[in-house]
Formats: C-alpha cells, structure tokens, sequence
C-alpha cells in the first residue's frame, strides 16, 4: 500500500514536471512568436518604406526628363518658327558723308537717314546689319569734284564683294558716279563701304541739298 502511494506521488511529480515544462515551452513559443511578429513587421515597414522611396525617385527623375524634352521641344519649335518667319521689307538709304575727303582705310559713313525700314542701317558707323540671310542689293553715288580720284569697295563681312574707283581730271567737269551690287548676306552679318586709297588734296566729295547727293543705299530681295 505504501508502495502504491509513492509511486503514485511519484507519477504525480513527473506530470506536474512535464506541465510545466510544456506551459514553459509555450510561454517561450508565444514570445518568440511575438518577436518574429515584430521583426516581420518591422521588414515590412522597411520595404514599404524602400519601396515608397524608389517610387518617388523614378517619379523624381522621370518628371526631370520630361521637363528636359519640353524645354527642348520649345526651342526647337522656336528655331522652326524663326527658320519659316516671313522676312519683313528692309529698305534703307542714306546721305550726307561725315567726311567730304575719304581717306585709306576709312569707312564711309552717311549720316543722315532717309529711310530705314528694318532699322539695319546703323549711321553712327555706317554699317548695315542683316536680319535675315539672303539676297540683298546695294547702291551708292559719289559726287566728286573736278581733280580728285578714290577707289573704294563693297564689303559683306570684311570681305569685298565689288570694287570701284572714280578719277576725275583737273580739267573735267563736276559729277555723280552710281554704283551697284549684289551679294549673299547671312543673318547679322554687315556690309559697308571702305575707302582703299584716295587723293588727298583737299576736298573730295561735293554735294548740295537741293542739287545732288551722296548716297548709300540697299534692299532684301530674297531669303534663302
């Protein structure tokens, strides 16, 4: 019989033994449960995060490319609606040289304006600007006195694109010399008159507001 009860109490001390190693296990199951729980959502806040951030870069950085394309789209379209501009009239003439004795090397410049449609002619140098590229024609009269010669040139850029010259005798009378050319001007490029060489005795050039003039003139014909 007393055998009986100590192996009984002995069986009871093994169950109670074994339930608590289960509830420990349990318990150590259920916190690691919660830790990997944690972790789990941490990750996932991590990587929506990430995710999240990615998106709003690429966003970022297609939004910047976009914005690139427009500005060059714009410019393009600028370019194109220059490039079909219909060219507007350009006319201009001009008189009265700031000098009547033209010297080597001197640009003539004709210091009165009578037309200037375009406003390309410039008389404080006596230089004409292109605004467009094309065809352009140009005219100028010299009124010389009796005894004098000059030679002098049409340049585009620096560059002559006619020469003239004009010797009166000592013993000829008094007149106007006309002169024309054209050429291809690009788009603000200039054209003038230069001097190459001259006599220089005295004065050169004449003229009289109600008689006879001194003038540089031009017109766009034709863009191309």
């Amino acid at each position: 019989m007393i055998r009986l009860e100590i192996s009984v109490e002995a069986m009871k001390k093994e169950i109670e033994e074994s339930r608590n190693q289960v509830t420990t296990t349990l318990g150590n199951l259920q916190t690691e449960r919660s830790t990997w729980k944690e972790t789990l959502l941490t990750m996932k806040d991590a990587s929506i995060t990430a995710l999240d951030t990615a998106i709003q870069e690429t966003k970022t950085q297609v939004q910047e490319e976009l914005n690139v394309l427009a500005t060059e789209k714009e410019r393009r379209n600028k370019e194109l609606q220059e490039s079909v501009k219909i060219p507007e009239v350009v006319l201009f003439s001009a008189r009265r040289p700031k000098s009547d004795t033209p010297t080597s090397g001197q640009t003539v410049i004709f210091t009165e304006i009578t037309l200037n449609k375009g406003d390309a002619y410039n008389k404080e140098n006596g230089v004409f600007t292109a605004p467009y590229t094309g065809v352009y024609t140009f005219n100028v009269q010299f009124c010389v006195r009796p005894g004098h010669y000059f030679a002098f040139v049409f340049m585009a850029n620096d560059k002559p694109f006619k020469i003239s010259q004009i010797n009166k005798s000592s013993t000829s009378k008094f007149s106007c010399h006309s002169f024309d050319a054209m050429t291809i001007v690009n788009k603000n490029e200039n054209v003038k008159i230069k001097i190459i060489y001259s006599s220089s005795s005295g004065s050169t050039l004449s003229e009289n507001d109600s008689s006879y003039w001194n003038t540089f003139s031009g017109s766009f014909i034709q863009a191309i």
